[in-house]
């Protein structure tokens, strides 16, 4: 007897050893990846997606992801299938980083189906906020809330969460998570206009923490508002990590950043790019307490989706925050230490095999889901950007998964990839006239002319940009003295530019500002040289 049971243990443990995985059909195995004891599969999985932005694993074991213009889809991992479980009506995508754009589920999905999603679209009644330009905004922005019918494979019961928040063709960020106490955190980004982020009572360039139902936790930094942190530009990753909340978020062309949020941190933007390090930045710091972050890129690399990997799975990976990035093209992973408030390590995988990579998350099982976004964002000028992007199908979503002993021989002949030592080199091929703003104006106006509060006037929309033979003589010659812009008394002193610009340059410049507040009539080199001749005699 006890014969017969050691051959069957025997048997069993040779069946295990042996075991044959058999992945679904639809798969379709790209490479592998060589850790240190671990070899992953990559795979594409799926195809020809229209623009998504999102994707997320629920813990009904499937996978969601949005489109941004307006669909959310489901997808069962197993079997291949794909439903569209709604798709809405009332989303604006028109432009950059705007549509359908965060979501996230209800953590215990299977008990409590909720998912919460927040996205753009046009309100056509407001008429009582203006943009930085001087127009009528009337982009806006909500988080919304469904409920999944398991009966029905869709999505119901829609509810209003938060709404109404300022948006804008560009800088929306966004990004939805929930912690682990039932609250939801909404990263924002500063809707093109960079005031916002250093306006307690604006949305915009924030973070915002709430109940699931929309209302205002008791416990938030201040009381009766949403405000959590601040001083964000456009972040586009978001993740809650042993009770730990990060953030990844777009700089301009340079400092990009990964971010631990602290209850009212600030986090500087715009008087503040990555860390304190330049005279004007350290200004502020001394006079405002601000929060470095704890990892930042110049040249930028645009990072996106931001997860956290805690899983037995791939063991080299384990406690790590994992990043895509876009302009950057490749999946980076950061050690954490044991406390999650440095970044001990970095490592650089998929770089310029699948182009732009936009989001990614973890299943129950440890495998890795990563969605492309080479269809929603293109610049003839970048080539070296988009020399990645695979020729056939749109965007995809690609797996990771463990590679098993038994499969070794039926992809034997795959490629076989390993850590990338070095990023990419990143290009920064701004426009000559892009260039000149940057260099001559910046520093001052900030990004978009905006100004600095009480300090620098703003340039855009003002009596000096309308007037082309005052903007041609305070540019050229420079001023000092008390002026009043928009209300807003300033006493500075501004330099001219006609020893250090040519009037070539003086002509791209000025007309670049103009054509940004909407101004079609050029000035041209003559009208520069006239008044620049009229002051030497």
């Amino acid at each position: 007897m006890k014969k017969i049971s050691l051959l069957i243990f025997f048997i069993l443990i040779n069946c295990k050893n042996s075991e044959h995985i058999d992945r679904p059909y639809f798969e379709n195995p790209k490479f592998i990846i060589q850790l240190n004891n671990t070899r992953l599969l990559v795979s594409e999985v799926l195809r020809d997606l229209d623009q998504p932005w999102e994707i997320a694993w629920g813990s009904d074991e499937h996978l969601w992801f949005t489109q941004r213009k307006g669909k959310i889809m489901r997808m069962d991992v197993n079997t291949g299938k794909v439903k569209t479980v709604l798709n809405l009506k009332d989303v604006y995508s028109k432009g950059r980083t705007i549509g359908l754009l965060g979501m996230t589920l209800h953590p215990d999905f299977n008990n409590s189906p909720h998912i919460y999603m927040h996205y753009t679209y046009i309100d056509s009644t407001s008429t009582s906020e203006l943009d930085f330009i001087g127009n009528i905004n009337y982009f806006r922005s909500k988080v919304m809330q469904y409920e999944y019918s398991f009966k029905e494979d869709t999505l119901i019961n829609p509810k209003s969460v938060l709404t109404n928040i300022s948006a804008y063709k560009a800088h929306n960020g966004s990004r939805l998570c929930i912690s682990n106490d039932n609250k939801i955190f909404l990263a924002l980004g500063d809707a093109a206009y960079s005031r916002n982020a250093q306006i307690k009572s604006s949305l915009p360039g924030k973070i915002l923490r709430m109940n699931l139902d929309g209302s205002i936790p008791e416990d938030n930094p201040i009381a009766n508002s949403y405000l959590y942190s601040m001083g964000h530009r456009n972040p586009q990753g978001l993740v809650v990590a042993n009770g730990k909340i990060y953030s990844s978020e777009h700089g301009t062309d340079n400092d990009d950043e990964i971010n631990l949020i602290k209850p009212m941190g600030n986090y500087g933007w715009p008087f503040v790019q990555g860390y304190c390090d330049k005279e004007i930045e350290m200004a502020f710091c001394d006079s405002l307490a601000t929060t470095e972050p704890l990892y930042n890129w110049t040249p930028t690399i645009a990072p996106a989706g931001l997860d956290y990997y805690n899983h037995e799975a791939i063991p080299e990976w384990k406690n790590h925050l994992m990043l895509t990035t876009l302009k950057g093209c490749a999946l980076w992973l950061f050690e954490l230490n044991n406390e999650g408030e440095k970044i001990v390590n970095k490592k650089i995988y998929l770089q310029k095999k699948f182009g732009r990579l936009r989001d990614l998350c973890v299943s129950s099982k440890g495998d890795i889901y990563v969605v492309t976004s080479n269809s929603d964002w293109h610049i003839p000028r970048y080539k070296w950007m988009y020399d990645s992007i695979p020729k056939e199908g749109n965007d995809r979503i690609l797996k990771i998964s463990i590679l098993q002993e038994s499969e070794e021989e039926k992809f034997k002949n795959l490629s076989v990839f390993y850590e990338d030592k070095e990023p990419a080199k990143m290009f920064v091929q701004s426009s000559p006239e892009s260039l000149l703003f940057k260099n001559n104006c910046v520093s001052c106006h900030m990004s978009k002319g905006e100004g600095i509060p009480n300090f620098v006037p703003p340039i855009q929309g003002t009596k000096t940009i309308a007037n082309k033979k005052k903007l041609i003589e305070t540019v050229l010659f420079g001023m000092s003295g008390e002026i009043e812009v928009k209300g807003k008394k300033y006493n500075d002193v501004m330099p001219g530019f006609s020893e250090s610009l040519t009037n070539e340059e003086l002509k791209i410049l000025l007309n670049y500002i103009r054509e940004y507040s909407n101004y079609t009539d050029t000035i041209s080199i003559k009208e520069i040289d006239d008044i620049r001749k009229s002051r030497r005699y």
